[in-house]
């Protein structure tokens, strides 16, 4: 990189270490070179260097560790910016605006999926089978596993949209506040967590957004939901008998799908 001066030396440097996070080319969870490397690679001084990565740690993007480093903890500068703004919005608003994207990723997901998600995706799938998740977040110290589900996370992958995962990550960030400790729970049981997440597999499996849509639809009804101090559901929607009804064969014409998709497969082992 050619040498440059004044502020346009400081705003190439940081544009250069920004295009590296948001290329992949440093992961998220990675640790970035040293100081005395990046002002080489960049050809300005270590000065420059340490105050581009300030910047970039000032909006989340990088994280400084004392005696280990500096590491990448978002691809986009959006977790920490986005849960600042979040901060004027209602619980409920968050969580249906968290709805719609899992939704989003479901559909993208299905439509831009590669052989190598899909493999990721079952296996765990197979791995979160059985798992007990918190009941209440904020509640067991602090648990918030219910955010952290690996089968969730290979979803935004395989969506091959990084903005739609960053705008994820901020809001679940936003969500572990402790204001909105002990108001959400995971309200599914192992073995329709299990159903669920057969039924979105199944779905990005054969490459049916409209399938994946539905199923994360039916999904994200219970997956994180707000709960009042008796611990008693508050639904997201609004739905007349009818609607739910609508909604329950179609859960039921899902699960009966996969079914006769395990059964055929077993029987192609055979």
């Amino acid at each position: 990189m050619a040498v440059t001066t004044g502020s346009e030396r400081a705003r190439t440097t940081l544009a250069y270490l920004r295009r590296k996070i948001t290329m992949g080319e440093w992961p998220v969870g990675s640790r970035i070179p040293i100081e005395p490397e990046l002002a080489e690679q960049t050809g300005v001084g270590r000065s420059t260097v340490r105050e581009a990565v300030r910047s970039l740690a000032s909006i989340g993007m990088l994280e400084t560790l004392p005696g280990r480093g500096t590491f990448v903890r978002s691809a986009a500068p959006t977790s920490t910016l986005l849960n600042e703004f979040l901060s004027d919005f209602t619980l409920e608003e968050i969580l249906s605006y968290r709805r719609a994207l899992e939704v989003e990723a479901a559909q993208q997901a299905a439509m831009h999926r590669t052989e190598e998600d899909v493999a990721a995706l079952e296996k765990a799938a197979s791995e979160e089978v059985g798992c007990t998740r918190c009941p209440v977040l904020g509640f067991a110290g602090g648990e918030d596993s219910a955010f952290d589900s690996k089968f969730h996370r290979l979803i935004f992958d395989a969506a091959k949209n990084r903005l739609l995962a960053a705008l994820y990550a901020g809001t679940n960030d936003r969500l572990r506040t402790p204001e909105h400790r002990g108001r959400l729970a995971n309200v599914a049981t192992g073995t329709e967590m299990e159903r669920d997440h057969a039924r979105v597999l199944d779905a990005i499996r054969r490459r049916d957004f409209i399938d994946a849509v539905h199923a994360m639809v039916n999904h994200v009804d219970h997956d994180v939901v707000i709960v009042n101090d008796q611990y008693e559901v508050v639904p997201p929607l609004t739905r007349t008998p009818e609607q739910q009804q609508r909604i329950d064969n179609a859960r039921e014409a899902d699960e009966h799908r996969i079914d006769q998709a395990r059964e055929a497969q077993e029987k192609a082992r055979l």
